[in-house]
């Protein structure tokens, strides 16, 4: 800053949530649901077109376990991308215990451990090979050479239960095939996928992991997971979930493939003759009071009122003036103006 001290930019908002959330927070009644919204900053290679800065929407559910917050989590996170109009997308679902199982039966460092993780992660598997040789040939590296492959519906499940014979591996997967089943009882499998090769680098995780893409752009607009250790951290040890959805990411994959929902129509346009602006703008807030979409007509005359409700589709037009509030019907057909 101006007086010389560094300064740290936020680069994640599960780490300060969940310290406020074991100190401040400690005595409150758990479970807590919380919601955010603000900005991050994560470094991206130069000429990438991807800006550092970043808009973070997101929500945490923090003290609930098992499979239950896991769903309510994940069905959220659907229904979040739903409500913005987005089509075409799909929520890639994981399981961070899997990839840590396996990677704790190699005898190698942690170094090493995340330099597979990234390989996997980014389907690297010319260098995944390569660096699984120098390992070699075992049960957990003949099951990490095809994590990248391992991606569909139910049967990708399948097929990783029949190639592991460890406790440890197989748990993940049996709690992936309970939570994918009951998505389906929703009937959500359209939207959801199986990536036993959705690997995240964030060391916090320990369960369920999650992101979401829009079909026809490469970025992750969505993402999440459990981190159970994580509020141990701060001296508050308690099981939680959550995710984020990246704004900036969202709005410009939508905006590519002309997925932005159309504008709304109000429910009432209220226009005030010369001399009862004050009257209109009060009839405005009245009609918002009763959940009902207004908005004040700047125009100059009533017959401009009315061209501009049918122009917008606005069906109902409110004139405030000297004999009270006159309420005109309008419609529009074949670009005639209709009066009722």
């Amino acid at each position: 800053d101006y007086t010389g001290r560094m300064m740290a930019l936020r680069p994640d908002s599960t780490l300060p949530i969940a310290r406020i959330a074991a100190t401040r927070l400690r005595e409150a009644d758990y479970p807590l649901r919380l919601y955010y919204n603000q900005r991050v900053f994560k470094r991206c290679p130069s000429f990438s077109g991807h800006s550092d800065e970043k808009t973070q929407s997101g929500i945490e559910l923090i003290g609930a376990s098992g499979i239950r917050a896991d769903l309510e989590v994940i069905t959220m996170a659907i229904d979040a991308l739903n409500s913005c109009g987005a089509r075409d997308f799909r929520i890639e679902i994981g399981h961070a215990g899997f990839f840590q199982a396996l990677s704790k039966a190699l005898q190698t460092s942690d170094e090493i451990r995340d330099e597979i993780a990234e390989y996997i992660e980014t389907k690297n598997f010319a260098a995944l090979n390569d660096l699984l040789n120098t390992l070699g040939e075992s049960d957990a590296t003949r099951i990490l050479r095809s994590l990248p492959r391992l991606f569909g519906g139910g049967e990708v499940i399948r097929q990783a239960q029949s190639m592991c014979k460890g406790k440890n591996e197989l748990l993940p997967l049996k709690y992936l095939a309970d939570l994918y089943s009951k998505l389906e009882q929703l009937g959500l499998e359209d939207k959801v996928n199986i990536d036993l090769g959705l690997v995240h680098r964030n060391n916090y995780y320990t369960g369920v992991v999650f992101r979401g893409f829009i079909e026809g752009s490469g970025l992750t607009v969505l993402s999440g997971g459990r981190y159970d250790s994580l509020l141990g951290e701060f001296g508050k040890p308690l099981p939680a979930t959550g995710f984020w959805v990246e704004i900036d990411a969202l709005a410009n994959a939508m905006l590519s493939r002309g997925d932005i929902a159309p504008k709304k129509s109000a429910d009432v346009l209220v226009f005030g003759e010369d001399g009862y602006e004050v009257q209109a703008i009060a009839r405005v807030r009245a009609l918002s009071a009763d959940n009902l979409i207004c908005e004040n007509c700047t125009q100059e005359t009533l017959t401009a009122a009315k061209r501009y409700a049918a122009k917008n589709s606005i069906k109902r037009l409110d004139c405030v003036g000297s004999k009270g509030v006159a309420t005109f019907q309008i419609e529009t057909k074949e670009a005639e103006i209709i009066i009722k």
